[in-house]
């Protein structure tokens, strides 16, 4: 008997909205898929669909090492399942076993032997994926833990907005100076300012990252890689990623800058307090609209509601309609509100 799909998204968003830490809700979400998908250990990594960046994750059970090789391996072209490759060639879920020799390579240096991976796709893009894992001696993953798992789309994509609305958009109490970590094109950690160390003191990352080595590696490594990207081929998304307060304490802006033109050499990964580099994320996790956006951009500019409408070619009415929709989906009640967390 497999759970009921509306039950299991009820209880994970409930879950998702009773404040937990990000350690008891990687707890709360095996627990929850078990009875469906059997597992030893699982990651679920959530992404900005507009930006194609990780947010947030959750871990239960899992290392800090076997994340980072899969990830180092996926900018560099060996590893199946990035999530972009896997949504434009179509793949909703996928096997990872002997067949691809250097991922299942390194399932085995970590006491895996076989990996399920299910991209989070929804109406508005690739949120994340979820990645299962048995340990070695254990059954693999087969084609019938494939459609199971498929099933489990909606209820995560629906938990994950849950999680981040939770917690009131509000500026952050205190002020903190941008930090930098300068990772080295081996994607080792070279440097890491007090400015850095303030902010990996401030992030409330999951226990398997609590080291200050491993903090530091997971918030500035895929960051890195994606600027490298982006040197190389400037059509890729900008590589700005934003964690979401529920998760961080607060809104928090990520991105990179190499410090050499073709990137070949060492990142600078500057962390600060998130300002309109949130805007995007905001797009994604609270619904909206594209008209909506213009008219944010305006509110951060200063610029009244009369202006606003006669630049938009639109009524007053109707741009108060809009203010109001805004107002209800992130849960503040004045323009005043909205400037302060988007003009840090």
């Amino acid at each position: 008997m497999t759970p009921d799909m509306d039950r299991l998204e009820r209880d994970l968003c409930s879950a998702s909205g009773d404040g937990l830490t990000s350690d008891e809700m990687g707890e709360v979400i095996s627990r929850t898929i078990i009875g469906l998908v059997a597992h030893d250990s699982l990651h679920v990594c959530w992404r900005n669909p507009n930006t194609n960046m990780a947010s947030f994750g959750f871990w239960h059970r899992l290392t800090a090492k076997i994340g980072q090789t899969q990830m180092i391996n996926l900018y560099s072209g060996q590893e199946p399942g990035h999530p972009a490759e896997q949504a434009h060639r179509g793949v909703l879920a996928q096997v990872v076993n002997a067949r691809d020799r250097l991922a299942y390579k390194v399932l085995r240096d970590n006491g895996f032997g076989s990996e399920l991976r299910l991209l989070l796709r929804g109406s508005h893009g690739v949120w994340g994926t979820l990645v299962l894992y048995r340990e070695q001696g254990g059954r693999p993953f087969e084609q019938g833990d494939v459609d199971r798992v498929a099933r489990l789309v909606k209820p995560l994509v629906a938990a994950s907005r849950s999680y981040i609305r939770a917690t009131p958009l509000r500026p952050p109490e205190k002020d903190l100076s941008p930090g930098v970590i300068v990772v080295g094109a081996d994607h080792a950690v070279r440097g890491i300012t007090p400015e850095g160390h303030a902010w990996l003191r401030e992030i409330r990352l999951p226990g398997a990252l609590a080291n200050p080595e491993w903090a530091a590696t997971a918030l500035s490594s895929e960051v890195a890689m994606a600027s490298r990207r982006f040197v190389r081929d400037p059509t890729t998304p900008r590589p700005v990623a934003c964690l979401p307060s529920a998760y961080a304490g607060r809104w928090v802006s990520i991105q990179g800058q190499p410090l050499n033109a073709d990137g070949t050499g060492d990142v600078a990964v500057i962390i600060q307090a998130a300002g309109v580099e949130l805007l995007p994320a905001l797009s994604a996790w609270y619904d909206i609209t594209g008209r909506e956006r213009t008219i944010i951009d305006q509110l951060r500019d200063g610029i009244p509601a009369k202006q606003i409408a006669r630049r938009l070619d639109l009524s007053v009415h109707t741009v108060n309609d809009h203010l109001k929709a805004i107002y209800r989906k992130i849960s503040i009640t004045s323009r005043e509100e909205i400037t302060a967390v988007l003009s840090r």
